[in-house]
């Protein structure tokens, strides 16, 4: 479960992104997040894994605050996806990206291996393993992304604007995949402003607007 409880965020002291946010989100929901520009939607993510820190108010994990953790220590249990793929990669191939996490976290080769490529098919990818990200689309970018992620399997998944460069099959295929996980016991929460995607697919959404919900 992911509680915060009355998080103010202001940025250098001047621009308020967060007003007082208090939210809870149970283990196994599936969560779009929406509102315009501004709102404080992305500034609310970066504060599940501790890239940001609330300046006033408190965020929980499984009844634990939040600020006991490192950002590594939180990353493992939480994997955020950013709206802007070149914000993410940064090795020379696809495979490299995925494989990445996976060593930094310690498995072995086998493992490495299993996972690695079960998430190449998984997301449409196994045939672009060895090409360069960046001579990627946009939307193959945002994939190998998400797939960087995925292969590390955090229970709870959080992604912004996931669907932005993606077609009608493109976008299909991560409501499976999204849909699946939550079957598996994973939580996940997507940022977006694409109302057809979440009326079709997700069961609750909230709704943001000048940094409150």
């Amino acid at each position: 479960m992911i509680q915060l409880e009355g998080v103010h965020y202001i940025y250098d002291g001047l621009y308020p992104a967060l007003n007082g946010v208090s939210l809870q989100i149970d283990e196994g929901e599936l969560v779009a997040i929406m509102g315009s520009n501004g709102a404080g939607k992305t500034t609310l993510l970066k504060h599940l894994n501790g890239l940001l820190r609330p300046q006033k108010g408190y965020v929980f994990l499984d009844g634990e605050e939040t600020s006991k953790y490192s950002v590594a220590q939180l990353s493992r249990q939480i994997g955020l996806v950013w709206q802007n793929p070149d914000h993410q990669l940064f090795l020379d191939s696809v495979q490299k990206e995925i494989v990445f996490g996976l060593e930094n976290l310690g498995y072995d080769d086998s493992e490495i291996f299993r996972r690695s490529t079960r998430t190449l098919k998984q997301l449409g990818l196994s045939h672009l393993s060895e090409r360069s990200p960046f001579s990627l689309s946009g939307g193959e970018r945002k994939r190998v992304a998400l797939a960087s992620v995925l292969a590390i399997e955090p229970r709870i998944l959080a992604l912004d604007e996931p669907t932005i460069g993606q077609d009608a099959r493109q976008k299909e295929r991560l409501a499976e995949i999204l849909i699946k996980l939550k079957d598996e016991g994973r939580t996940i929460i997507v940022v977006t402003h694409d109302i057809e995607f979440v009326t079709e697919y997700f069961p609750r959404t909230v709704a943001m607007s000048d940094g409150r919900i």
